[in-house]
């Protein structure tokens, strides 16, 4: 009886004790369910939609020779030589006769350095137009663009003649005389230019660079302080170096000379008014250009250089040394 009741109690303890043990580890529900595979989403790839370019706006060929000259200068105003010359292109297939669209080639040409194509245009608009004023100076600036100073001398000269009103004329025939240090004939052309309506700053500033080297340094005092008041910023240097100064000493140096222009500057390409319609050999008794009222004012660019002297230079490549006395 009493071996039943001692495995009776051994079998409580082990029980309770079995008890004791569960409550002390527990084991976590979720421990015992199949584990699943771990999945990533992963984003649609996001469609790159392409930008397009706006579309290069279509050069419409003028049916009529004045717009496509308008258009052509428009267009060279604004530095876009290869369609200005497309429609002056245009404008000589409008109108063999006229000798505007040759002029405009030329000076494109001139701008770009193209010297051959410049004096083929410039002579063709000459032909045309062997009474325009403007088409001589177009000729004299393609000369001087290839240094050939003696034919620019001519041209220039011509263009005086049949406009003496030809401000821009006057200005490259001195200038040309200047590079060639024909100092008297370039002060009495240069001279000239600046009594005429348009005269700028810088063909003030020309006109004292060829005073000073005659010494004439009273006249050339005035004709800086001109330029100056007209916005050239040489002139107004150059009036400034020769205050107080009473003389100019020039010392041969025995150097030889460099007679090239500087034709690699940037200025303003203005040849003063565009003419209208001109004068060709099919009508020689008709009026000249030069009485004929002024067209459209010829655009200025920046990629046209207009023959000028803007720096001042008190020796233009003559190999000589100036000194100024006080």
């Amino acid at each position: 009886m009493k071996s039943i009741k001692r495995s009776m109690f051994c079998a409580l303890l082990f029980s309770v004790a079995a008890c004791g043990s569960d409550s002390t580890q527990r084991v976590d529900p979720m421990s015992l369910m199949p584990k699943l595979p771990v999945t990533v989403q992963q984003q649609p790839p996001v469609a790159v939609v392409p930008v397009e370019k706006a579309a290069e706006p279509t050069l419409v060929m003028p049916t009529k020779f004045d717009d496509a000259i308008e258009q052509g200068r428009a267009l060279a105003s604004k530095g876009d030589n290869a369609n200005a010359k497309l429609m002056f292109e245009a404008a000589i297939k409008l109108d063999k006769k006229r000798s505007e669209p040759h002029m405009e080639l030329a000076k494109l040409y001139i701008s770009s350095g193209e010297r051959g194509l410049a004096m083929a245009a410039a002579n063709k608009a000459v032909k045309l137009a062997p009474l325009s004023s403007q088409a001589w100076n177009t000729k004299g600036r393609a000369e001087l663009n290839r240094f050939a100073y003696d034919d620019a001398i001519e041209a220039f000269t011509k263009a005086t003649e049949l406009n003496k009103d030809n401000v821009w004329a006057w200005n490259n025939l001195g200038y040309t005389e200047l590079q060639l240090k024909k100092y008297d004939e370039a002060a009495a052309h240069l001279g000239e230019a600046t009594t005429k309506a348009g005269a700028t700053g810088y063909m003030f500033n020309n006109l004292g660079t060829a005073l000073e080297h005659l010494d004439r340094l009273e006249e050339a005092r005035v004709a800086y302080e001109g330029g100056g008041k007209l916005g050239s910023k040489e002139a107004s240097s150059s009036r400034k170096r020769l205050e107080g100064v009473k003389s100019i000493a020039i010392v041969d140096t025995d150097s030889k000379p460099d007679v090239k222009p500087d034709v690699t500057h940037t200025f303003d390409n203005g040849e003063g008014p565009s003419e209208g319609p001109v004068a060709t050999p099919d009508d020689m008794d008709a009026p000249t250009d030069e009485t004929k009222p002024d067209a459209v004012e010829a655009p200025k660019t920046d990629a046209q250089p207009e023959t000028k002297v803007e720096a001042p230079k008190a020796d233009v490549g003559s190999g000589s040394a100036v000194a100024p006395t006080i």
